[in-house]
């Protein structure tokens, strides 16, 4: 299983990468490692009835990984963990998420286009020959050190935005 695993995460970035090779050179080099680190912490979001909340920790060189829970009228209704690695290749994070109540796995690649800016594509792998770019992203402007606006897009529409401020 981790080696079919690490296989597919790497065609993924392969492919995914081979793209933005070229681009990269052009542009000043962010480093996409320090600028993740904005994320640590924990990150609460709240909108009606609803709470989002994500716990931000650094997980080995390069890495991190993340707690998310959803809840409703202070019930439970979506728990994740997610683990976050820098790709050097592509100059960008891959992730994978892992939804505790189902088999659901959900895999990423994200990027900062900027100091303050992060962008984030869902992608699907059907197997090794077969990945291509979700309908979902998501773009997150860290607007300061304890807030950032995140808008989540399907079929390139906005359709919700949420404001997160660090709890901790």
């Amino acid at each position: 299983m981790k080696k079919i695993f690490l296989t597919t995460m790497f065609i993924v970035s392969m492919l995914l990468c081979a793209n933005g090779i070229h681009a990269q050179i052009e542009q000043t080099e962010l480093n996409q490692v320090e600028l993740h680190k904005q994320y640590l912490g924990t990150w609460k979001s709240e909108y009606k009835d609803t709470t989002v909340v994500f716990v931000f920790t650094p997980y080995g060189k390069g890495s991190l990984q993340s707690n998310c829970e959803v809840s409703t009228k202070n019930k439970t209704i979506f728990q994740c963990r997610q683990v976050w690695a820098y790709d050097q290749n592509c100059n960008k994070m891959l992730g994978i998420q892992f939804e505790k109540n189902t088999s659901n796995i959900t895999t990423y690649l994200c990027w900062f286009i900027s100091k303050k800016e992060n962008e984030t594509v869902q992608i699907i792998i059907r197997d090794p020959e077969h990945i291509e770019k979700a309908k979902e992203q998501w773009t997150e402007v860290f607007k300061s050190r304890d807030l950032f606006i995140q808008s989540h897009m399907i079929n390139n529409k906005t359709v919700s935005v949420r404001t997160f401020m660090r709890v901790r």
